[in-house]
């Protein structure tokens, strides 16, 4: 049962990343909520990226048994999602990527590290 709601619980979350990274930031309903002077710039969105993957590859980590397959998943999904943002009015950045691709390690090394000091108890 706790794993099939780990399993809904990323699934939705993957919907609503991909929400969150494709919609265009100047639509309409987008800036009757955020101005678009005081939407992220780019430094704060790079950190965004870094957590939102940080979130991602966690959720997915403790839902799914395929653990390689998940971070191999996680990795194609960033770039994908990324390079989609053709399609709308958002622009492709290389260190979008890169911090994408920083939150999957960072998350990869504190399951590993959390592990690694669970298991000397």
């Amino acid at each position: 049962m706790i794993n099939f709601f780990f399993k809904t619980i990323s699934v939705f979350y993957l919907i609503f990343l991909s929400i969150v990274l494709l919609i265009p930031l100047d639509l309409f309903i987008i800036t009757q909520f955020v101005a678009v002077e005081k939407q992220p710039s780019n430094n704060t969105s790079f950190i965004i990226h870094l957590v939102l993957f940080f979130i991602l590859y966690l959720l997915f980590y403790f839902s799914f048994s395929k653990k390689y397959k998940i971070l191999l998943f996680c990795i194609i999904y960033s770039v994908v999602v990324e390079l989609l943002q053709i399609f709308t009015s958002r622009s492709v950045q290389i260190f979008d990527i890169i911090f994408n691709f920083t939150g999957l390690l960072v998350s990869y090394l504190f399951i590993l590290f959390f592990y690694k000091n669970k298991s000397k108890q």
